[in-house]
């Protein structure tokens, strides 16, 4: 009995080639084929990183052009918007210096109706009035043309406005023009 267990103790287990020229062709055939299997599942893997790779490149390259077309929208606006507040600065002097007994008339209460489509359509941009009068100055916002002596107001109190001033989002698009009081 200790014969045939020495027997079967060396040898070889299935599967196993105690020579490689004692491998059968089905043998050969299953190591080519597993090697063949390593080296596509490698160039697989290849192709997935590289895809993977060009995938994020174009998120970032999507969203860059997304951001710089934003960006430009937001600039011809603004430019536009800033060629546009002449215009209502001279409705606004036409409006206010309309006397009392004409704000009846067709046509004046026809040149109020386009002052006020014109705010709204700002309004509807983004485009907000920078408070002035009764502010303290900020040179951020506003821009003094003078200094006045005066008792009525603090130092640097704005206490009036020349011209009106605006800004779009956090962008100042123009400066408010002021007058700044100046202590005795």
């Amino acid at each position: 009995m200790t014969d045939s267990h020495e027997a079967r103790d060396t040898a070889p287990q299935r599967g196993e080639a105690t020579d490689a020229r004692e491998q059968t062709p089905e043998d050969q055939r299953l190591m080519e084929l597993e090697a063949a299997l390593a080296e596509s599942e490698q160039q697989a893997q290849e192709y997935l990183d590289g895809w993977q790779r060009e995938r994020a490149a174009f998120a970032n390259y999507r969203r860059r052009t997304d951001e710089e077309r934003g960006s430009i929208t937001r600039t011809a606006t603004e430019d536009l918007v800033c060629q546009l507040l002449p215009l209502l600065d001279d409705l606004d002097r036409a409006c206010e210096g309309i006397p009392e007994e004409a704000s009846s008339h067709p046509w004046v209460q026809g040149v109020a109706l386009v002052q006020r489509r014109f705010r709204q359509v700002l309004e509807s941009l983004g485009v907000e009035e920078i408070e002035a009068t009764g502010c303290k100055f900020d040179p951020e916002v506003h821009e003094a043309i003078t200094h006045e002596e005066t008792t009525k107001h603090d130092e640097g109190e704005v206490i009036g406005e020349v011209l009106k001033g605006y800004r779009m989002g956090d962008r100042v698009l123009r400066c408010s023009v002021v007058r700044v009081a100046k202590a005795v």
